[in-house]
């Protein structure tokens, strides 16, 4: 699978851990899908304000790009800890992140003011900024493949610990609830 915003070819997921399979598989899906949400999002929502307040379209994905340059030097951090820790576990990640419900789009989770828009970019750069982002993680996350992420953590400010795979993995998740957003803003915006 290739990024059309990214001049970076993704990882072979078969030279790939299966822990780091399932954390890249997850952000590559989660990328194109937005993708594919904001390609048919006519270019006349994009800086349209919702009518029940709230971001518009291009403050969506300037947030996901502050999220997503935030959270890749955040593990470009914690595999620098565990560059010379072989993973010796298999088990899946994503289960361990449940209890978050952060898929339930009725959970409401105010950003911090450090990850909220400021509303400087358009919606090209701001596109821009994210893939590059997300190209990046998941060029540090391959190259650690085989590196036990799961022995290091880190406090998110609203889940607490999380552990270098969480990390990535809730990059992808929360990328995929503000489709959620994306979407019902949109529909807001046509009717």
């Amino acid at each position: 699978m290739t990024d059309p915003h990214s001049t970076t070819p993704l990882p072979s997921l078969f030279t790939l851990h299966p822990r780091m399979v399932e954390v890249v598989v997850a952000l590559e899906l989660a990328q194109q899908d937005m993708l594919n949400v904001l390609d048919a999002i006519p270019v006349s929502q994009r800086d349209a304000m919702p009518a029940r307040g709230g971001w518009t379209i291009t403050a969506i994905v300037e947030h996901l790009a502050i999220i997503e340059d935030g959270a890749g030097r955040l593990l470009s951090n914690l595999i620098k800890q565990v560059k010379d820790t072989p993973e010796t576990e298999t088990d899946a990640i994503e289960p361990t992140l449940e209890h978050f419900q952060l898929w339930n789009p009725t959970r409401r989770i105010e950003a911090p003011d450090f990850v909220r828009p400021k509303g400087e970019l358009s919606f090209d750069d701001a596109l821009a900024r994210q893939s590059l982002a997300r190209a990046r993680m998941i060029g540090a996350l391959s190259q650690a493949s085989g590196c036990a992420l799961g022995t290091v953590t880190y406090p998110h400010p609203v889940l607490g610990p999380l552990t270098g795979y969480q990390w990535a993995l809730v990059t992808a998740q929360h990328q995929r609830r503000h489709l959620l957003q994306i979407a019902a803003v949109s529909s807001s915006l046509s009717s």
